[in-house]
C-alpha cells in the first residue's frame, strides 16, 4: 500500500468512493450523489502543502480510502483548526487502511503549527468513533438531531485533538 497526496488523475476514484457513502449512509449529510464539477472543487481547496491537505491510499491501482484536513471555519480566529475527514473503501473497513493514512496525516501536519484538530461523526457510527479515539480525539459533546438527510434528523459527536 501506498499513501501520497492525492493528484487530478484521483478524482473518479475518489468521486466514487465519496459517493458510495452518499447513498449507502448517513456519514455524510450528502443527499444526491456528488458530479465532477463538485469533486473538483473539493480537491482545488485542499493544496499539497501547509496545513489542508488531501492524501490517498492505493494497492495496485485501486483506491483503498483517503483523509483530510480542511479549514473548519473561515474566520482567522480558526486559522489553527482543522477538520478531519478519513473514507475508506466499504470492502477493506477493519484493514488498517484507516489507521495508516490517519498517522501519514498527522505526521504531515506536525510542522504547520495547528492547534486542534476537531471531527464531527454522525452516530451512530461506531467504525468511525473507534479509530479517532485510538488518534487521540477526545468527545466534546452531541449536537442532537441537528442535521436531516433523507427526511431522518441526524446527530453528530464532535471530537477534538491536540496538535
Amino acid at each position: 500500500m501506498s499513501i501520497r497526496a492525492a493528484e487530478v488523475t484521483d478524482l473518479e476514484a475518489l468521486q466514487q468512493l465519496r459517493n458510495h457513502y452518499v447513498v449507502h449512509s448517513f456519514a455524510t449529510f450528502d443527499e444526491e450523489p456528488l458530479g465532477r464539477e463538485a469533486i473538483q472543487s473539493w480537491f482545488a481547496s485542499l493544496p499539497t502543502a501547509g496545513p489542508h491537505r488531501l492524501l490517498v491510499a492505493y494497492e495496485n491501482e485501486r483506491l483503498l480510502g483517503y483523509c483530510s484536513s480542511q479549514a473548519y471555519r473561515t474566520h482567522p480566529a480558526f486559522q489553527r483548526t482543522v477538520e478531519t475527514s478519513i473514507s475508506v473503501a466499504p470492502e477493506v473497513v477493519r484493514g488498517g487502511i484507516g489507521s495508516a493514512l490517519y498517522t501519514h496525516l498527522f505526521e504531515v501536519l506536525a510542522n504547520q503549527g495547528l492547534h486542534r484538530a476537531v471531527v464531527g461523526i454522525a452516530l451512530p457510527n461506531e467504525a468511525s468513533m473507534r479509530p479517532h479515539s485510538k488518534f487521540g480525539f477526545k468527545a466534546v459533546g452531541v449536537f442532537s438531531k441537528y442535521a436531516q438527510k433523507n427526511g431522518r434528523f441526524i446527530s453528530s459527536q464532535w471530537m477534538e485533538r491536540a496538535l
